[in-house]
Protein backbone atom coordinates (compact mmCIF):
# COMPACT_ATOMS: atom_id res chain seq x y z
CA UNK A 1 0.00 0.00 0.00
CA UNK A 2 2.34 2.78 -1.36
CA UNK A 3 0.71 4.71 -3.93
CA UNK A 4 -2.69 6.24 -3.96
CA UNK A 5 -3.60 6.31 -8.15
CA UNK A 6 -6.24 9.12 -7.24
CA UNK A 7 -3.54 10.98 -5.75
CA UNK A 8 -1.39 10.86 -8.42
CA UNK A 9 -3.93 12.13 -10.82
CA UNK A 10 -5.06 15.08 -8.73
CA UNK A 11 -1.33 16.39 -7.97
CA UNK A 12 -1.05 16.19 -12.04
CA UNK A 13 -4.24 17.55 -12.97
CA UNK A 14 -5.59 14.93 -14.80
CA UNK A 15 -9.13 13.95 -15.78
CA UNK A 16 -10.93 11.80 -13.24
CA UNK A 17 -13.60 8.96 -14.39
CA UNK A 18 -17.25 8.88 -12.99
CA UNK A 19 -16.29 6.33 -9.97
CA UNK A 20 -12.98 8.04 -9.22
CA UNK A 21 -15.01 11.77 -8.99
CA UNK A 22 -17.30 9.56 -6.56
CA UNK A 23 -14.29 8.10 -4.52
CA UNK A 24 -13.00 11.61 -3.81
CA UNK A 25 -16.70 13.18 -2.57
CA UNK A 26 -16.39 9.86 -0.27
CA UNK A 27 -12.56 10.85 1.00
CA UNK A 28 -13.55 14.54 1.52
CA UNK A 29 -16.86 13.42 3.52
CA UNK A 30 -15.22 10.98 5.72
CA UNK A 31 -11.60 12.50 6.20
CA UNK A 32 -13.21 15.99 7.23
CA UNK A 33 -15.13 14.01 10.20
CA UNK A 34 -11.96 11.72 11.12
CA UNK A 35 -9.94 15.13 11.52
CA UNK A 36 -12.91 16.61 13.47
CA UNK A 37 -13.31 13.68 15.88
CA UNK A 38 -9.92 13.53 16.62
CA UNK A 39 -9.24 17.06 17.46
CA UNK A 40 -6.81 17.63 14.05
CA UNK A 41 -6.98 21.09 12.78
CA UNK A 42 -7.70 20.54 9.01
CA UNK A 43 -4.97 23.15 8.09
CA UNK A 44 -3.84 22.25 4.26
CA UNK A 45 -0.90 20.97 5.58
CA UNK A 46 -2.56 18.44 7.87
CA UNK A 47 -5.47 17.66 5.20
CA UNK A 48 -3.26 16.59 2.31
CA UNK A 49 -1.46 14.66 4.45
CA UNK A 50 -4.68 12.34 5.99
CA UNK A 51 -5.65 12.81 2.23
CA UNK A 52 -2.94 10.26 1.20
CA UNK A 53 -3.79 8.22 4.15
CA UNK A 54 -7.73 7.99 3.26
CA UNK A 55 -7.20 7.90 -0.36
CA UNK A 56 -4.92 4.51 0.67
CA UNK A 57 -7.10 3.11 2.46
CA UNK A 58 -10.25 3.57 0.40
CA UNK A 59 -8.31 1.89 -3.01
CA UNK A 60 -7.13 -0.68 -1.05
CA UNK A 61 -9.43 -1.88 1.40
CA UNK A 62 -12.43 -0.45 -0.03
CA UNK A 63 -13.65 0.28 3.42
CA UNK A 64 -12.88 2.83 6.98
CA UNK A 65 -11.04 0.78 9.48
CA UNK A 66 -10.65 1.76 12.98
CA UNK A 67 -9.01 5.29 14.13
CA UNK A 68 -6.29 3.44 15.90
CA UNK A 69 -5.69 1.68 12.48
CA UNK A 70 -5.55 5.36 10.58
CA UNK A 71 -3.38 7.08 12.86
CA UNK A 72 -1.23 3.67 12.62
CA UNK A 73 -1.25 4.01 8.94
CA UNK A 74 -0.48 7.98 8.86
CA UNK A 75 2.79 7.21 11.49
CA UNK A 76 4.11 4.59 8.95
CA UNK A 77 3.79 6.87 5.81
CA UNK A 78 4.90 10.17 7.90
CA UNK A 79 7.35 8.82 9.94
CA UNK A 80 8.42 10.98 12.90
CA UNK A 81 6.13 13.53 12.30
CA UNK A 82 3.38 14.40 15.46
CA UNK A 83 -0.28 13.67 14.33
CA UNK A 84 -0.55 17.19 14.77
CA UNK A 85 1.29 20.44 15.03
CA UNK A 86 -1.77 22.62 16.42
CA UNK A 87 -3.78 22.05 19.29
CA UNK A 88 -7.59 21.57 18.00
CA UNK A 89 -9.60 24.75 18.52
CA UNK A 90 -13.12 24.79 17.27
CA UNK A 91 -12.76 28.88 16.28
CA UNK A 92 -10.17 28.55 13.91
CA UNK A 93 -11.33 25.20 12.59
CA UNK A 94 -14.64 27.00 11.49
CA UNK A 95 -12.31 29.77 10.19
CA UNK A 96 -10.34 26.86 8.22
CA UNK A 97 -13.63 25.87 7.06
CA UNK A 98 -15.35 29.29 6.24
CA UNK A 99 -12.20 29.77 4.05
CA UNK A 100 -12.21 26.19 2.41
CA UNK A 101 -15.80 27.48 1.49
CA UNK A 102 -15.19 30.64 0.02
CA UNK A 103 -11.96 29.34 -1.86
CA UNK A 104 -14.22 26.10 -3.58
CA UNK A 105 -16.90 29.17 -4.49
CA UNK A 106 -14.40 30.97 -6.59
CA UNK A 107 -12.79 27.79 -7.89
CA UNK A 108 -16.72 27.02 -9.03
CA UNK A 109 -16.75 30.85 -10.38
CA UNK A 110 -13.20 30.78 -12.13
CA UNK A 111 -13.85 27.46 -13.53
CA UNK A 112 -17.61 28.08 -15.06
CA UNK A 113 -16.46 31.48 -16.44
CA UNK A 114 -13.86 29.70 -18.42
CA UNK A 115 -15.51 26.66 -19.03
CA UNK A 116 -18.34 29.14 -21.05
CA UNK A 117 -15.43 30.89 -22.64
CA UNK A 118 -13.81 28.40 -24.35
CA UNK A 119 -16.90 26.29 -25.62
CA UNK A 120 -18.19 29.83 -26.76
CA UNK A 121 -14.83 29.43 -28.71
CA UNK A 122 -14.93 26.07 -29.60
CA UNK A 123 -18.59 27.13 -31.14
CA UNK A 124 -17.20 30.09 -32.88
CA UNK A 125 -14.52 27.34 -34.76
CA UNK A 126 -16.88 24.78 -35.44
CA UNK A 127 -19.36 27.38 -37.23
CA UNK A 128 -16.18 29.32 -39.61
CA UNK A 129 -14.69 25.85 -40.48
CA UNK A 130 -16.45 22.84 -42.13
CA UNK A 131 -15.59 19.49 -40.36
CA UNK A 132 -14.07 18.67 -44.28
CA UNK A 133 -11.40 21.33 -43.49
CA UNK A 134 -10.34 20.69 -40.25
CA UNK A 135 -7.49 18.41 -40.28
CA UNK A 136 -8.29 15.44 -38.09
CA UNK A 137 -5.80 15.99 -35.62
CA UNK A 138 -7.53 19.24 -34.96
CA UNK A 139 -10.66 17.59 -34.81
CA UNK A 140 -9.18 14.93 -32.00
CA UNK A 141 -8.14 17.66 -30.11
CA UNK A 142 -11.18 19.48 -30.42
CA UNK A 143 -13.20 16.14 -29.17
CA UNK A 144 -10.41 15.59 -26.23
CA UNK A 145 -11.43 18.85 -24.94
CA UNK A 146 -15.18 18.21 -24.95
CA UNK A 147 -14.40 15.22 -23.33
CA UNK A 148 -12.16 16.93 -20.58
CA UNK A 149 -15.15 19.38 -20.51
CA UNK A 150 -17.74 16.72 -19.35
CA UNK A 151 -15.45 15.44 -16.77
CA UNK A 152 -14.70 18.74 -15.31
CA UNK A 153 -18.92 19.38 -14.98
CA UNK A 154 -19.47 16.03 -13.32
CA UNK A 155 -16.25 16.99 -11.08
CA UNK A 156 -17.55 20.59 -10.11
CA UNK A 157 -21.27 18.82 -9.54
CA UNK A 158 -19.54 16.94 -6.73
CA UNK A 159 -17.27 19.45 -5.34
CA UNK A 160 -20.81 21.31 -5.15
CA UNK A 161 -22.06 18.44 -3.40
CA UNK A 162 -19.05 18.25 -0.98
CA UNK A 163 -18.98 22.15 -0.21
CA UNK A 164 -23.06 21.63 0.92
CA UNK A 165 -21.49 19.28 3.43
CA UNK A 166 -18.87 21.14 4.80
CA UNK A 167 -21.13 23.95 5.21
CA UNK A 168 -23.21 21.60 7.02
CA UNK A 169 -20.04 20.41 9.39
CA UNK A 170 -19.29 23.88 9.90
CA UNK A 171 -22.93 24.89 11.32
CA UNK A 172 -23.08 21.63 13.43
CA UNK A 173 -19.61 22.21 14.85
CA UNK A 174 -20.97 25.99 15.50
CA UNK A 175 -23.99 24.51 17.36
CA UNK A 176 -21.90 21.97 19.48
CA UNK A 177 -19.36 24.84 20.44
CA UNK A 178 -22.44 26.90 22.06
CA UNK A 179 -23.83 23.93 23.71
CA UNK A 180 -20.95 22.82 25.08
CA UNK A 181 -19.76 25.31 26.15
CA UNK A 182 -23.41 27.67 27.64
CA UNK A 183 -25.68 26.87 30.54
CA UNK A 184 -28.45 27.06 28.30
CA UNK A 185 -30.89 28.59 31.18
CA UNK A 186 -28.56 31.44 32.39
CA UNK A 187 -26.70 31.96 29.11
CA UNK A 188 -23.39 32.04 31.39
CA UNK A 189 -20.63 29.37 30.63
CA UNK A 190 -21.45 25.70 32.06
CA UNK A 191 -19.67 23.45 34.44
CA UNK A 192 -17.67 22.07 31.45
CA UNK A 193 -16.38 25.19 30.15
CA UNK A 194 -15.71 26.87 33.27
CA UNK A 195 -13.64 24.08 34.87
CA UNK A 196 -11.68 23.96 31.61
CA UNK A 197 -11.38 27.59 31.80
CA UNK A 198 -10.05 27.24 35.73
CA UNK A 199 -7.65 24.49 34.96
CA UNK A 200 -5.79 26.43 32.62
CA UNK A 201 -5.75 29.34 34.70
CA UNK A 202 -4.43 26.70 37.70
CA UNK A 203 -1.61 26.10 35.23
CA UNK A 204 -0.99 29.13 33.84
CA UNK A 205 -0.38 29.54 38.43
CA UNK A 206 2.39 26.95 38.60
CA UNK A 207 4.11 28.02 35.08
CA UNK A 208 4.71 31.70 35.95
CA UNK A 209 2.87 32.80 39.22
CA UNK A 210 -0.29 33.91 37.35
CA UNK A 211 -2.42 35.34 40.36
CA UNK A 212 -6.61 34.37 40.34
CA UNK A 213 -9.19 34.15 42.75
CA UNK A 214 -11.85 31.29 42.52
CA UNK A 215 -15.52 32.21 44.24
CA UNK A 216 -18.28 29.93 44.57
CA UNK A 217 -21.71 31.01 45.28
CA UNK A 218 -24.67 29.20 46.44
CA UNK A 219 -28.16 30.91 46.53
CA UNK A 220 -29.90 31.13 50.10
CA UNK A 221 -33.37 29.40 50.17
CA UNK A 222 -33.67 28.79 46.40
CA UNK A 223 -35.14 25.10 47.07
CA UNK A 224 -38.22 27.32 48.78
CA UNK A 225 -38.76 29.18 46.01
CA UNK A 226 -39.25 26.41 43.92
CA UNK A 227 -41.07 24.64 46.25
CA UNK A 228 -43.48 27.50 47.00
CA UNK A 229 -44.18 29.34 43.13
CA UNK A 230 -42.88 26.28 40.64
CA UNK A 231 -39.66 25.84 38.55
CA UNK A 232 -40.98 28.22 35.87
CA UNK A 233 -40.32 31.18 38.83
CA UNK A 234 -36.96 29.29 39.64
CA UNK A 235 -35.64 29.77 36.11
CA UNK A 236 -37.12 33.51 36.36
CA UNK A 237 -34.33 33.80 39.64
CA UNK A 238 -31.55 31.96 38.25
CA UNK A 239 -31.93 34.13 34.53
CA UNK A 240 -32.39 37.38 36.68
CA UNK A 241 -29.20 36.97 39.17
CA UNK A 242 -27.12 35.89 36.40
CA UNK A 243 -27.27 38.86 34.25
CA UNK A 244 -27.11 40.92 37.73
CA UNK A 245 -23.55 39.16 38.28
CA UNK A 246 -22.79 39.61 34.30
CA UNK A 247 -23.21 43.40 34.74
CA UNK A 248 -21.34 43.93 37.59
CA UNK A 249 -18.44 41.80 36.80
CA UNK A 250 -15.33 42.78 34.42
CA UNK A 251 -14.94 41.34 31.16
CA UNK A 252 -12.07 39.45 31.90
CA UNK A 253 -13.73 37.56 34.70
CA UNK A 254 -15.34 34.13 34.00
CA UNK A 255 -18.98 33.42 35.26
CA UNK A 256 -20.55 30.23 35.12
CA UNK A 257 -23.41 28.44 36.34
CA UNK A 258 -22.00 25.63 38.56
CA UNK A 259 -24.85 23.47 39.16
CA UNK A 260 -28.33 23.82 40.05
CA UNK A 261 -28.42 27.30 42.34
CA UNK A 262 -24.89 27.33 42.44
CA UNK A 263 -23.07 29.88 40.49
CA UNK A 264 -18.80 30.19 40.31
CA UNK A 265 -16.34 33.00 39.25
CA UNK A 266 -12.90 33.05 38.12
CA UNK A 267 -11.21 36.66 38.70
CA UNK A 268 -8.06 36.98 36.42
CA UNK A 269 -5.08 38.82 38.59
CA UNK A 270 -7.46 39.29 41.69
CA UNK A 271 -6.15 38.54 45.27
CA UNK A 272 -8.12 37.07 47.84
CA UNK A 273 -9.32 40.01 49.27
CA UNK A 274 -10.46 42.15 46.56
CA UNK A 275 -12.20 38.63 45.15
CA UNK A 276 -14.20 38.80 48.63
CA UNK A 277 -14.99 42.43 48.12
CA UNK A 278 -16.63 41.72 44.60
CA UNK A 279 -18.67 38.99 46.34
CA UNK A 280 -20.21 41.04 48.98
CA UNK A 281 -20.99 43.99 46.14
CA UNK A 282 -22.91 41.58 44.47
CA UNK A 283 -24.66 40.34 47.46
CA UNK A 284 -25.49 43.36 48.80
CA UNK A 285 -26.84 43.79 44.82
CA UNK A 286 -28.77 40.69 44.34
CA UNK A 287 -30.34 41.71 48.54
CA UNK A 288 -31.38 45.56 46.99
CA UNK A 289 -33.17 43.39 43.59
CA UNK A 290 -36.83 43.09 43.06
CA UNK A 291 -38.70 39.92 41.76
CA UNK A 292 -42.49 40.32 42.67
CA UNK A 293 -44.32 36.87 42.20
CA UNK A 294 -48.19 36.56 43.36
CA UNK A 295 -47.84 40.73 44.62
CA UNK A 296 -45.15 39.23 47.08
CA UNK A 297 -41.37 40.61 46.67
CA UNK A 298 -38.80 37.44 46.76
CA UNK A 299 -35.85 37.94 49.31
CA UNK A 300 -32.98 36.69 48.06
CA UNK A 301 -29.10 36.37 49.38
CA UNK A 302 -26.25 33.97 48.76
CA UNK A 303 -23.54 32.18 50.45
CA UNK A 304 -19.85 32.27 49.07
CA UNK A 305 -16.59 31.20 49.59
CA UNK A 306 -13.25 32.47 47.42
CA UNK A 307 -9.94 31.25 47.65
CA UNK A 308 -6.62 32.14 46.17
CA UNK A 309 -4.24 30.71 43.93
CA UNK A 310 -1.34 29.43 46.23
CA UNK A 311 1.54 27.18 46.58
CA UNK A 312 -0.51 25.37 48.92
CA UNK A 313 -2.79 23.94 46.28
CA UNK A 314 -1.08 20.96 44.91
CA UNK A 315 -3.95 20.01 42.89
CA UNK A 316 -7.09 22.49 41.26
CA UNK A 317 -9.14 19.87 43.36
CA UNK A 318 -7.69 20.85 46.85
CA UNK A 319 -8.67 24.57 45.52
CA UNK A 320 -12.09 23.73 44.41
CA UNK A 321 -12.72 21.90 47.60
CA UNK A 322 -11.77 24.37 50.11
CA UNK A 323 -13.99 26.77 48.19
CA UNK A 324 -16.90 24.52 48.68
CA UNK A 325 -16.05 23.98 52.47
CA UNK A 326 -16.04 27.74 52.73
CA UNK A 327 -19.06 28.32 50.67
CA UNK A 328 -20.98 25.63 53.40
CA UNK A 329 -19.70 27.45 56.69
CA UNK A 330 -20.71 30.82 55.16
CA UNK A 331 -24.72 28.78 54.83
CA UNK A 332 -24.22 26.62 58.19
CA UNK A 333 -23.61 30.07 59.82
CA UNK A 334 -26.28 31.54 58.68
CA UNK A 335 -28.51 28.70 59.32
CA UNK A 336 -27.21 28.26 62.95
Amino acid sequence: MNNCKLHFKLMRGLPLKDEEVKLLGDIIREELKFLVRNNILPTPKNYEKWFTVFCLVFENKGKIPSDAELIEIYQSLHTGERISDIKFDVEITLEVITNLIKDFQVLLKEHKEYASRKERELSDMESELSQSELAPLLLDILMHIKDIKAQNEKFLKKIEEQQHIIEELRMRLEQAESEANIDYLTNTFNRRSFERALAEAFEEYKRRNALFSLVLIDLDGFKKINDLYGHSVGDVVLKRVAHLFRQSLRAKDILARWGGDEFAILMPGTRKEQAKGVAERLKNSLEEMEIIVNDERLRLSFSYGVVEAEEKYTSLEDMIKEADELMYQNKRGKNS
